[in-house]
C-alpha cells in the first residue's frame, strides 16, 4: 500500500463521512462525490481499491452490479505503520513486518509446500483474525497482488494470488513454525486442517505424511485430531499408505494406538469433497476396519508414493 494523493484522499474522506464502512454502490459514490461522468468515477474507485482503501465485490443478486466498502482509517494507518517497517517490498517482507503487530499463519497448499516440496501452489492461503482483516487488506493490496477475501473471489489473477481467510483458529495457532521470519502452520496442523477442512488438499496431506513421517509430533497431532473427531480418518490414511508401500512407512503399534482412540460408530465418507467418486474397492478390507467409505483412488496414492518414496 501507499499513501494516496490529495485528490484521492479527498474522495476517500467524503465517502467515509457519508458511509463509514457501510456498503455502497456506484450510483451512491457518484452522488456523494458529485461526479456525473462514469470515467473519472470508475478511476477513483479503482485507485482506492488498488491502493488498499476499498473492497469491491459482486452483488450476489445481480452479478453485473458491484458493491463497495471502505477500509476504516485506523486500519489504514496501522497498515501504513507496518509498511514502513518492511525491508523487502514483497508479500513475505510484509508478513515478516506484521509478525509483531498482527496475528496470522500461512495455511493451505503454500504452507504445505514448505515442508514437502512436492507440488508448487498457485496461491497463498493466509489465516487472520476477523478483527484484523481490514488492516491485512490495506497492507497486502498493491500492484502485482490479487486478493480473494473469505468467500469473495478476486476479479483477476496476478503474480501473487492471496486468499485472506478470517478463520484464525487458536488451537491451530499454538502449533506455528517460524521460517525465515514468517509464520507457517506446522505440518501436523496442516495435516489436521486438510483432513477436517480440505485445506490443504488431500494430495498435500498424503505428501506431508510421507515426507515428514519421521519428524511429525504424533502425540500432539493425535490430541488435535481427537478434538476435531478426525482420528480415524488419519488412521485409515496411514493404513492405506502402508498397504501401498513396498516397506511399511508407519509402525503397526502407532496405527493400533490410533485405532483404539477412534470413534467408529457412524459409517462416514472420506474425503467429503470427493463423494461423487465411487469408493475404492481395492481398499475395502482396510476401510471396513475403520467403518469408512474411502474415496481416495489407488492411482492418486500410488503416484504420490512413487514420486516421493519409490525413487
Amino acid at each position: 500500500m501507499i499513501w494516496i494523493p490529495p485528490w484521492l484522499a479527498k474522495a476517500y474522506a467524503r465517502i467515509y463521512y457519508a458511509k463509514k464502512t457501510e456498503t455502497f454502490d456506484f450510483s451512491e459514490a457518484a452522488e456523494i462525490l458529485g461526479i456525473k461522468d462514469e470515467r473519472p468515477l470508475a478511476k477513483t474507485v479503482a485507485k482506492l481499491k488498488s491502493f488498499g482503501y476499498l473492497i469491491a465485490r459482486r452483488d450476489p443478486v445481480d452479478s453485473r452490479r458491484k458493491l463497495f466498502r471502505l477500509i476504516d482509517p485506523e486500519s489504514v494507518v496501522l497498515a501504513m505503520a507496518i509498511q514502513s517497517e518492511v525491508k523487502r517490498d514483497d508479500v513475505t517482507g510484509k508478513l515478516r513486518a506484521a509478525s509483531d503487530s498482527l496475528d496470522y499463519y500461512l495455511n493451505g497448499a503454500y504452507a504445505a509446500y514448505q515442508y514437502h516440496r512436492y507440488s508448487a501452489p498457485g496461491k497463498i492461503d493466509l489465516s487472520v483474525r476477523a478483527t484484523q482483516l481490514s488492516t491485512w487488506i490495506a497492507l497486502l493490496s498493491g500492484r502485482g497482488t490479487s486478493l480473494s477475501i473469505d468467500n469473495i473471489p478476486a476479479e483477476k489473477p496476478a503474480e501473487n494470488n492471496i486468499h485472506l481467510c478470517s478463520d484464525f483458529d487458536e488451537k491451530f495457532s499454538e502449533q506455528v513454525r517460524v521460517i525465515d521470519g514468517t509464520k507457517y502452520l506446522s505440518p501436523e496442523m496442516l495435516i489436521v486442517s486438510g483432513i477436517v477442512r480440505a485445506n490443504p488438499s488431500i494430495e498435500d496431506v498424503l505428501a506431508l505424511l510421507v515426507v515428514q513421517r519421521r519428524k511429525l509430533d504424533w502425540k500432539g497431532m493425535l490430541e488435535v485430531t481427537n478434538a476435531y473427531n478426525a482420528t480415524r480418518f488419519l488412521g485409515c490414511i496411514l493404513d492405506v499408505l502402508n498397504f501401498e508401500s513396498r516397506k511399511p512407512l508407519y509402525e503397526s503399534n502407532l496405527i493400533g494406538k490410533i485405532f483404539k482412540k477412534s470413534n467408529l460408530e457412524a459409517r462416514l465418507d472420506f474425503p467429503p469433497s470427493m463423494t461423487a467418486r465411487a469408493p475404492e474397492k481395492l481398499y475395502e478390507p482396510i476401510t471396513s476396519k475403520w467403518n469408512l467409505r474411502l474415496h481416495l483412488t489407488h492411482a492418486l496414492v500410488t503416484k504420490i508414493l512413487t514420486d516421493l518414496v519409490r525413487q
